[in-house]
């Protein structure tokens, strides 16, 4: 057998890592299933069927990892072009593209509009639909989110409305979907939005005027324990323990969802990719904790690795990776 050197094995598990977050933004991107996204989570559709919503309510081909979150200034004529543009009462197109010139571009996993049907206006809504694969980050992941439906609120400055037509503001969802969350989150929906508050008096203000922005946190479980068919449909769909097959069966006979190809595909690339991801995932985990232990307590490797009781057999390959990261320091 030959081993691949450690350049080879963190080359591969970019490439896994990579292609995995390809497969999750691709399942979610497709309509059906933002159909059961918005028709769960989203109020303006809870009076409309599925089947409804993907047909008349998604607009256009939602975005995958095109549309930047951060901008500066707008790009001219393009950003401009589907300010109120409307072909039957529905929104034409979106930008592809916010350009940022002080920072790195960071890009919204999934964006795309949604028009709700049957009302005297039509209401026009920018969704963003983002996944995570953890809840653990160094940072607040609400405040992030909350950041997200912010610019998709101040993006629309020369884009939906010029001047001061403040009155055409569209109304933005930012829908985060983490996966592999700590037993207080999962199989939960949280939801952030902005309310009205009598202080001091009486007034009302028209809620269309102030309900802007919506930031929904979706943790995920186990399929079994879920309660809302929405979680039980997305357990199932990004479970890498469920086989392919029996994923198929239980999206076409539970949720109506058909098996096109390149769901059918998607799906098989998640599951084989699933243990290896996993794998790796936690071989760093333990990596980190065995060189913050030698670091704080002053322990030797095999000290440390005693300490959190590691298994005999993950230690020599452990040891090895030890060496080379002290090695590189």
């Amino acid at each position: 057998m030959v081993l691949q050197s450690v350049v080879a094995q963190t080359i591969d598990t970019t490439g896994q890592e990579a292609q995995y977050d390809a497969c999750v933004k691709r399942l979610l991107s497709e309509k059906i299933i933002l159909a059961w996204i918005l028709k769960e989570c989203v109020d303006e559709f809870k009076p409309y069927s599925v089947k409804q919503i993907m047909k008349d309510c998604i607009v256009g081909e939602p975005k995958i990892s095109v549309a930047a979150v951060d901008q500066d200034e707008p790009d001219g004529a393009e950003d401009v072009g589907y300010a109120d543009e409307t072909v039957d009462g529905k929104i034409a197109g979106i930008n592809t593209e916010d350009n940022s010139v002080r920072e790195g571009r960071v890009y919204y996993d999934i964006r795309f509009l949604a028009v709700v049907p049957d009302t005297k206006e039509p209401v026009q809504l920018i969704i963003n639909v983002e996944a995570q694969k953890s809840d653990k980050t160094s940072y607040p992941l609400i405040k992030r989110a909350i950041y997200y439906g912010s610019r998709m609120i101040s993006a629309q400055k020369n884009t939906v409305f010029v001047n001061s037509h403040y009155e055409k503001i569209r109304k933005v969802y930012s829908i985060w979907i983490q996966m592999n969350v700590g037993k207080e989150k999962a199989n939960t929906i949280t939801r952030y939005r902005i309310a009205e508050e009598q202080v001091v008096g009486h007034v009302k203000e028209r809620e269309a005027n102030y309900d802007l922005m919506t930031v929904l946190m979706i943790g995920l479980g186990s399929a079994e324990s879920a309660d809302r068919p929405i979680l039980r449909l997305l357990d199932i769909l990004l479970s890498a323990e469920t086989k392919p097959d029996a994923k198929k069966a239980i999206l076409e006979r539970d949720f109506d969802i058909p098996m096109t190809s390149a769901m059918s595909e998607e799906a098989n690339i998640m599951c084989n990719l699933g243990e290896g991801i996993r794998e790796e995932a936690t071989a760093k985990t333990r990596l980190r904790d065995v060189l913050n232990l030698m670091k704080s307590l002053k322990l030797s490797a095999e000290e440390a690795i005693s300490a959190l009781a590691i298994p005999d057999e993950e230690r020599q390959s452990l040891l090895e990776r030890i060496d080379e990261e002290l090695a590189v320091k």
